[in-house]
Order: structure tokens, then sequence, then C-alpha cells
């Protein structure tokens, strides 16, 4: 912040003294002389004619002295000082900089600054090699380790490289940083082969030590997915290049697990903020992140072919909605346009693809309303959105099952409320403009009943503390999948979440076996029919209520190439290019 503040602080200052003397002359309510004017800004006569000589340089008034007795000094004003604080804070958002533009603005003048935010994302305002796009809401940690929303979690993939990665083409595992891996003694142990001359973004070069001492760090720290990481029995390095994973028990979805994005590979010193302004060695380096922007650079040590954009730059908006001005959009589900229409050659093209995922409802297990599995089951049957779901909405549809492929649930005939008019129901759910939406069409739904049903929004990074679920009766939840759905099932089913936390323990117990078996058996389609029974058994129990699958929308510019919707329903950094 203090190299922001040197770099304004001239303009700040001289606007700072404008704004004194605009109230100055306000509160007089007259036309003061050059004295008056120096008593009043506590500066010499001296001072104050220069003072006035830079603002009318500037443009701001113009200050005509008094020349002999009778004839008195004249001040017009041509701006205020309001105004000319906007005007600026544009210039600087131009110039593409939103930190500088937002640093030292009061909160009404913020709102108001970032209501112009949209026209400056115009194609006529970037480079031939960089793009930006708005996003809506503030990114929290960069760090692997805590990466568990699907925005971090995909940023996470732009910054860092894994050993293994997934290709959703071929739906096979394949090689990132590790050229090579094999299995031996029934897949409990499993050595990697590193590539020659990995670096870092700083130009450290990556090494075996920096892998192991990563795996060794998400065994012992990373709280959400730690049971992923929870069979290293210890990991070895060799002097050619490799690592060797000894596992507690065989383990067959390994080559998989480090494909994760949590298995992002981090530098064995990291520096204190890394959290904030992370080093990895993925396709673009950060090299910006505040409140209000964040700034990806292409990295050209990158181990793969460089990626076709030098710079990519998100821009935090207040609000999620369509900005009339942009290169992409991505994140926000539109209704109003038919899924892959493009209307023309000097419109967007919107691309739509359904995500492998759902939103779900989980009722807490000990509450009287719903201990038993037929009261959840009859809350499911008549919270089931195919019974008020808009028609229309082109990116919502009923969900029957976990996954949209999966039918677990037969279609429900129409019920009563199962909750007794009168009660008082609290759901969680969390900051996403479209579950909040859903959260907003139960409270009707149960309002109509005569069910008071109060929700609260958690932020992303209250989501994870279960403190505040411990007085909810409901929790909205949603959960988006990677490219890989054997693996996505494995991540999802062994991550510490509310759809785990509030099981029954005799359920967990049954869910960690089913787990076990799944890691364990070498068959890839016996190993996927173990997950749907996984699946079967939370849906038919009443575990988690499967409730709607999203289709995500991406708005795409005409000047863009290269856009496809990819994993988490984000588009790949390194495939995007400009036309023209």
């Amino acid at each position: 912040m203090d190299e922001v503040q040197s770099k304004i602080s001239p303009f700040m200052k001289l606007l700072a003294q404008y704004r004194r003397l605009h109230a100055l002359v306000q509160s007089l309510g007259h036309q003061p002389g050059l004295p008056a004017l120096a008593q009043g800004m506590h500066c010499s006569e001296r001072n104050m004619r220069n003072l006035l000589a830079k603002m009318q340089a500037q443009g701001w008034l113009t200050w005509t002295a008094g020349q002999g007795r009778g004839r008195h000094s004249a001040l017009v004003w041509h701006t205020t000082p309001d105004a000319l604080a906007l005007d600026h804070m544009s210039e600087l958002l131009r110039e593409g900089d939103l930190e500088q533009a937002f640093a030292q603005l009061n909160p009404t003048q913020r709102s108001a600054l970032s209501a112009r935010l949209p026209e400056y994302l115009e194609a006529d305002h970037a480079s031939q090699r960089s793009l930006r796009m708005p996003v809506y809401r503030q990114v929290q940690s960069l760090d692997p380790l805590d990466a568990f929303s699907r925005l971090e979690a995909y940023l996470v993939r732009q910054i860092f490289g894994r050993l293994t990665e997934f290709d959703a083409d071929s739906h096979r595992v394949v090689p990132g940083l590790a050229h090579h891996w094999e299995p031996a003694h029934s897949a409990q142990l499993w050595h990697f082969w590193l590539r020659p001359g990995l670096s870092f973004h700083d130009g450290t070069p990556l090494t075996v030590h920096d892998v192991a001492a990563t795996f060794e760090r998400l065994r012992a720290e990373c709280k959400t997915y730690q049971r992923l990481y929870s069979r290293i029995a210890r990991v070895e390095v060799g002097d050619d290049q490799r690592v060797s994973f000894h596992l507690t028990e065989p383990h067959y979805l390994w080559p998989r697990c480090t494909a994760n994005g949590n298995s992002s590979i981090v530098p064995l010193n990291r520096s204190a903020n890394f959290s904030h302004m992370p080093v990895g060695s993925g396709p673009f380096r950060l090299v910006r992140n505040n409140s209000y922007q964040l700034t990806f650079r292409a990295f050209k040590d990158y181990y793969r072919e460089r990626p076709l954009l030098d710079e990519i730059d998100l821009w935090v908006m207040e609000a999620q909605g369509p900005a009339p001005s942009f290169d992409l959009q991505f994140g926000y589900n539109s209704t109003g346009h038919d899924a892959g229409a493009s209307v023309g050659p000097h419109t967007n093209t919107h691309l739509s693809e359904p995500l492998a995922g759902c939103t779900y409802l989980i009722c807490k297990p000990t509450s009287p309303l719903f201990h038993t599995v037929a009261q959840r089951l009859a809350l499911g049957d008549w919270v089931a959105t195919s019974a008020w779901l808009a028609a229309d909405d082109l990116t919502h549809t009923p969900a029957r099952g976990l996954l949209p492929q999966w039918k677990h649930r037969p279609e429900p005939p129409p019920s009563e409320c199962p909750v007794p008019a009168g009660t008082h129901l609290r759901m969680v759910t969390g900051p996403r403009t479209s579950i909040c939406r859903m959260a907003q069409d139960l409270q009707a739904r149960f309002d109509a009943a005569g069910v008071h049903l109060e929700f609260a929004s958690l932020p992303i990074h209250e989501w994870v503390n279960p403190a505040h679920f411990a007085d909810a009766d409901l929790v909205l939840a949603g959960e988006v999948m990677y490219h890989d759905p054997q693996f996505g099932c494995f991540d999802w089913f062994s991550a510490d979440i509310m759809l785990r936390r509030w099981m029954p323990p005799a359920e967990v117990a049954l869910l960690d076996a089913a787990l076990h078996r799944a890691q364990t058996e070498p068959n890839e389609a016996q190993r996927m029919q173990l997950f749907e029974d996984m699946a079967y058994r939370i849906v038919n129990q009443g575990l988690a209520l499967p409730l709607t699958h999203e289709t995500q929308v991406l708005a795409v510019a005409p000047h863009v190439a290269g856009a496809r919707i990819g994993p988490l329903g984000f588009a790949a950094f390194e495939t995007l290019w400009r036309r023209g």
C-alpha cells in the first residue's frame, strides 16, 4: 500500500487541498479575497497564490485577483472535488490499475466507481495479447492446501503444476511434471520420475524435494481433504529425479490423486504471504492480487507449450450480472440465451455445458423433524424441484441423483409439506448467487406452507467452520466435480464437508468401508459401480436430497478464440487467444 500511496499522493494531495478550499468558500457564502483564503487554508498569501495557480493549471477553477481599490477577487469553479476524484479514478481504470483507483475512496465513492467498471472491460482498452474478465467476489486463499471452492480451485490449476493431469478428451491420466510413473507391490508403492529442468515462477528449480515436502504437508495439514493423503506412509526421493510414495495399503486411484488441484506442487521454501501471492510452476504466474483485481501473466519457462495470451486480468465486480462489455464472462449463469447460440458476427457467443454434480439439501439427522429416513425422504419429495422449477430455466434441471446420469429416486407424486405449520427452521448456505436464489425459492415454498425458514449465506472462508452449523436444521450445498468422475466421487465422499459431518456414525463407517473397497479395486468399471452404489445409499437414506443439476453458460466476445467450458465450469486460460 505504501508504494500505491506514493504513486498517487501528488494528485491526491492537491485534490485534498481543492476539497478544503471548495468547502471553505461554500461555508463563507461569498467571494473571499486572498487574505481570507490564506487564513482559512492556514497558509501564507504567497503559498495561497501558488496553490490557486496549480489548480487553475489543472483546469479546476479560474482565479482572478482584484486589481485596485474596490475591485474584488473572483473565483469560478469548473468542477466539484467529487467529480474530479471519480474522473481521476476512472483514468486509472482505463490503465487497468484497480488498486490505485480504489485505494483512497470512501465506501460511497467506491460504489460509484464500481458502477463504471463494465465500460472499461471493452477490448479497446486491452492489448492484443491480453483479456479482461469479471469475477463476482474476492478470491480467498490461493494456497493449494486450502483451495476447496470452485473459483480458488480453478485458479490454483492456472498457477501450479502437478505430477499428473487428467485429460478430459481421452478420459485418462496423462503426464504432468512427472513424465512417467509406475506402481509396485499391488499399487501400494508408486514411483514417479520428474521432467528435467523444471522451475518455479521465480526461477527456483523444482526438485524432488519440493514434491516430497508438498505431499508431507498435505498429509499433515490438508484439513478438508486430509483423508485423500492419509494413506501416505512415507515419501522417498532418489538421485534419478524419482519420487516414491509408500502407502499404507493398495491405492489404484493414486495417479488420479496426484492430478488433483490440492496436489499441486509448491516450493519447499514459501514466503509468509504465500496464500495471497503464491509461486507455482503452472502456465500463468500471479503478479497482482488485491481486493479489486488479479493479474496473471504467461510463464515463459512453462514446461509445456507457452500460453497464447500474455496477460489475463480478473476484475472483482460488486454484484453478479451480465456486464455490457467484456472479453469473456464466466461464473455467470445466463438464462436469457439459448445454449450454444451465436447471434451474429459482432455479438457474443454463448457456450453451455452440463456440470458434473448437483445442488442438494442436507437435513440434520439429530433433529426430531428429520431423525428417520422416512422423514428425510418425505421432505425430499416435497422440495423436489420438478414440482416448482421454472419451465424456462435453461441452467437448472431437476435432480433425482447426485450426478446427472444417476436416477436414484423416482419422480415424486404431489405431496403436502411434512414439516408442521408454525415450525421455525434455520438453513445455512454458501455465497454463490445461484445457490442464494435457490435458498430464496425454498424460503418462499416453506412460507407458503406456513413454515418459517430463515437462512444465512456464509462467506467462503467461513464455510469450513463447523461452529456456524451448530444451530442449523438444513444446509443447502452444491458440488461441481472436476472432469474425472472417478476421482471426483472419491474426493466428494471423502472430504470433510457437511455431507459427511452430519451423517450418523454408522453411515460414516459404511461410507468409509466402501471408499476403501474403491481405492483398492483395480477395475475401473467395478470401481465406478462402487461409487454409484455409495451415491444410491446417500440419496435413499435421505442424507443428501438432490435438487438440481446445473448447466454452465459462458459468454464469449467475438474477438476471443479458443474458449471452451473446462473443468469446474470455467474456461482454460492457456487455450484462449485473441483474433485480429
